[in-house]
């Protein structure tokens, strides 16, 4: 089945075939029931002649029940027949649009013309322009290599029940039950996915979309592991399938923790240990998404099956906003421990942002789908340890695939941006150098980045956005360990974190008092004071991910001073008056 046949296909006159269908049953039941009423009265005869007659309606009746139960299932099989194909049709829609926004098309055998494009002029946004083409080409490849399947999958499924209801149907007479198959169309495979960057991801999306509403609850209520941790498909499914699975899992871990409580020895005080910090991470997932603040929440992953909990969770409309922002933390971060503190920050600065985004929504993602490096494994192990890139690399995968599958789940694009503090920069950097649905990145504190130039990444000229405060010594010296310093990345923006109260003071600690020439409200100091309210950093983040890069406070000869010659001046800003003579 092609393209052509696909477009070819009108999945309404299927529709009018089962509304016919139904009217035909409604008919023959009619008839059964004009037949029972004489049946009746030939019961009140006597004789031979009354019982022939009795037996012979009897019959008349069994045979309309049974025709009657042949068009019922016919009718609902003609009608899931036709809801699949609308589904397959809307998907080779999406294709045709997707190509279309780019200046492509996509001809009745599938192929994917692109247009010719004019040189920029620029290599990194040349670069650009060619990832999101390849983008598009898996995009498209995934739906309408869905599309034929699942085709193909309802044309073999209708011919199969009609000949199931040609040969009798076991429906009960009189009844209307909605006829579907009792298997759900499952997945796609790892291994069977669309290849290319986001080919699992958009083949996710294709395969959600081929399914009618019906599948869709089904498989929800269901097949939740099918749904909740798959990133293509919409927010708002993959938040009622977390639902179960979260609850599975506070089970799961009460009864480990039961368990561990219940032995005595040392060896097992480690499994005492991670049992209860699994059942207080599931209770801050829970308390974050029972909150009642007007924010909407949505649960977009929850894995205990490591050594920590792994959970993903949007305050605001994923699937609806026209600014998602996707924030990676760093070192130590804990689901318990982190994820309470993370989404009140969230909050306010997602209501910042909204502010500013000339009348447009913002969403905002705690992204916490990676075990984090902790601190005592500086000493206690090689490949998660903070001083090694492993952790990063090894999850830049997921990061790019979670960004991705929001853009593949929606209808209509948006701007998308990742917040990454600290390790969780050295991240996002790794994910840059994957092509993915990301608009702009803003690191803050990271210790390094895996390239020396933007053009090297899939990201847009422009794009990447690097904060570093006075006293953050990971930012000053991580590089030593982490590769090159984002300070020093080419095609990099510098925002700034520091306010001079009188410009032109430089950076002359050892001669004024902090106070006489800092904006401290203004001003963050060392390693974790990024995201705090008031702060320079704090508005130059809600900035970027509003969209508004024309209200970003870049970076100043003093403060570039200060933060690239000056002394370190620790990490608490508070302090900073006491080092000063």
């Amino acid at each position: 089945m092609t393209v052509g046949d696909l477009r070819a296909c009108r999945p309404q006159s299927l529709v009018e075939l089962s509304r016919r269908l139904e009217e035909r049953r409604c008919r023959v039941l009619g008839l059964a029931e004009l037949v029972l009423w004489r049946r009746s009265a030939a019961a009140r005869w006597s004789g031979a002649a009354s019982s022939a007659a009795v037996d012979r309606y009897g019959l008349v009746v069994a045979g309309l029940g049974r025709l009657a139960g042949s068009i019922a299932a016919t009718g609902h099989a003609v009608g899931h027949a036709a809801s699949r194909l609308q589904s397959a049709l809307d998907l080779v829609g999406r294709a045709d649009r997707r190509a279309a926004d780019e200046g492509a098309w996509v001809d009745g055998e599938g192929r994917l013309f692109l247009p010719v494009r004019a040189s920029l002029g620029d290599p990194a946004g040349e670069a650009h322009r060619a990832r999101l083409d390849e983008l598009l080409r898996v995009e498209v490849h995934a739906c309408l290599s869905q599309a034929r399947r699942s085709a193909f999958e309802t044309d073999d499924e209708l011919w199969r029940a009609l000949l199931t209801a040609a040969r009798g149907s076991t429906a009960p007479p009189g009844t209307a039950a909605h006829v579907v198959p009792a298997s759900l169309p499952p997945p796609p495979a790892a291994q069977s996915a669309a290849g290319g960057p986001g080919g699992q991801v958009f083949a996710s999306a294709a395969w959600w979309r081929s399914l009618t509403d019906e599948e869709r609850r089904r498989v929800v209520r269901d097949r939740p592991e099918w749904v909740g941790p798959r990133d293509g498909v919409p927010a708002a499914a993959r938040h009622e399938a977390n639902l179960t699975l979260l609850a599975r899992a506070e089970q799961a871990a009460r009864a480990r923790a039961r368990e561990a409580q219940a032995g005595a020895s040392v060896s097992n005080a480690a499994e005492r240990t991670r049992s209860a910090e699994h059942v207080a991470a599931l209770q801050a997932v829970r308390d974050v998404l029972s909150r009642r603040d007007g924010g909407q929440r949505r649960l977009l992953l929850v894995d205990a099956t490591g050594p920590d909990v792994k959970a993903v969770v949007a305050v605001g409309d994923v699937d609806r906003a026209e600014h998602v922002v996707t924030f990676v933390g760093g070192l130590s971060t804990m689901v318990g421990a982190d994820l309470r503190r993370y989404d009140e920050t969230f909050v306010r600065m997602r209501s910042e942002a909204r502010e500013v985004a000339r009348g447009e929504d913002v969403a905002v993602v705690t992204w916490m789908g990676y075990d984090a490096p902790q601190v005592h494994e500086i000493v206690t192990s090689v490949d998660r340890n903070v001083l090694s890139a492993k952790l990063a690399r090894d999850n830049a995968g997921a990061l790019s695939d979670f960004v991705t599958g929001v853009e593949a789940a929606r209808e209509r694009p948006a701007h998308q941006t990742v917040w990454a503090h600290s390790y969780g920069g050295t991240l996002a950097g790794y994910a840059a150098l994957r092509t993915s649905a990301v608009d702009d990145v803003a690191v803050f504190g990271v210790p390094g980045l895996p390239f020396s130039d933007v053009a090297r990444t899939a990201l847009k000229p422009g794009s990447l956005n690097v904060l570093g405060a006075v006293g953050d010594d990971v930012f000053s010296y991580g590089w030593l360990v982490h590769g090159t310093s984002a300070a020093d990345v080419s095609g990099a923006t510098r925002l700034s974190t520091f306010a001079l109260k009188l410009s032109g003071t430089g950076c002359n600690h050892w001669l004024h008092s902090r106070s006489d020439f800092v904006d401290t409200g203004r001003t963050s100091g060392g390693h974790s004071d990024y995201l705090r309210a008031g702060t320079d950093s704090a508005r130059n983040l809600v900035a970027v991910a509003a969209g508004r890069p024309d209200l970003r406070v870049l970076q100043g000869a003093d403060e570039r001073a200060c933060t690239t010659t000056g002394p370190s001046l620790g990490t608490d800003p508070m302090r900073w008056p006491r080092l000063l003579p």
